[in-house]
C-alpha cells in the first residue's frame, strides 16, 4: 500500500493499521494479521493499512479517523504469542510504558505528539503481541504463529462491534 497517505475526512470510520518488519520474524504479527483482515469482508467505514515502522508518520495516517485499532510487536510482559489490547482510556498508552512498540521513534511516541497536535482519535486502540524472536527472518515463530488466528478473532470482533466513538 505504499506511501498512501490514510487520512481520512468523515467520522465514524475505522483504521486498523498493522506495523512491523515482516523481515524481522516476530515484528511482522501485526503486518500478517493486516494482511488476513484485507481478505475478510469488514464493515463499511473500516479500512485496513500497512503500517511497516512508519514511528512518527502515523500521526498523519491517525488524522480525521474516529477509532484506530494499531496491531504491533510489543513487549507486553506476556509469555511469547500472549497479547494484550489496550486502549487510550485505560492510561497505558500515554503513560510511561517505554516497551510499547520495539521500534525506536515508537507507538507511544506518536500517539503522544497526535495528542499535542490536536489530531488524536476518539478511540485508540492497540493490540500488542509478545514476540518471541526478532531475528532476521521472515518467518513468524511458533508461539507467536499459533496466536495469530486469536488476535485476528479479537480484531474482527472489534471491528464488528460499533465503536464507543460513534456511541457517544
Amino acid at each position: 500500500m505504499g506511501n498512501t497517505h490514510w487520512s481520512h475526512t468523515l467520522s465514524n470510520d475505522t483504521l486498523v493499521i498493522g506495523l512491523g518488519n515482516p523481515l524481522r520474524g516476530d515484528d511482522g504479527a501485526g503486518m500478517r494479521i493486516a494482511d488476513l483482515l484485507a481478505g475478510y469482508r469488514l464493515p463499511e467505514g473500516v479500512e485496513v493499512a500497512q503500517g511497516g515502522t512508519r514511528g512518527l508518520e502515523l500521526v498523519n495516517w491517525m488524522e480525521g479517523w474516529s477509532r484506530v485499532i494499531i496491531i504491533d510487536a510489543a513487549d507486553v510482559g506476556k509469555a511469547p504469542g500472549g497479547f494484550a489490547r489496550f486502549t487510550l482510556d485505560e492510561g497505558q498508552l500515554l503513560g510511561n510504558d517505554q516497551h510499547l512498540s520495539i521500534h525506536a521513534a515508537g507507538l507511544r511516541e506518536a500517539l503522544l505528539l497526535a495528542e499535542v497536535l490536536g489530531v488524536l482519535p476518539d478511540e485508540v486502540i492497540v493490540y500488542g503481541i509478545q514476540p518471541a524472536h526478532l531475528d532476521w527472518t521472515d518467518t513468524l515463530s511458533p508461539d507467536v504463529e499459533a496466536a495469530v488466528p486469536q488476535v485476528l478473532k479479537s480484531v474482527l470482533d472489534e471491528l464488528m462491534a460499533p465503536s464507543s466513538a460513534a456511541r457517544v
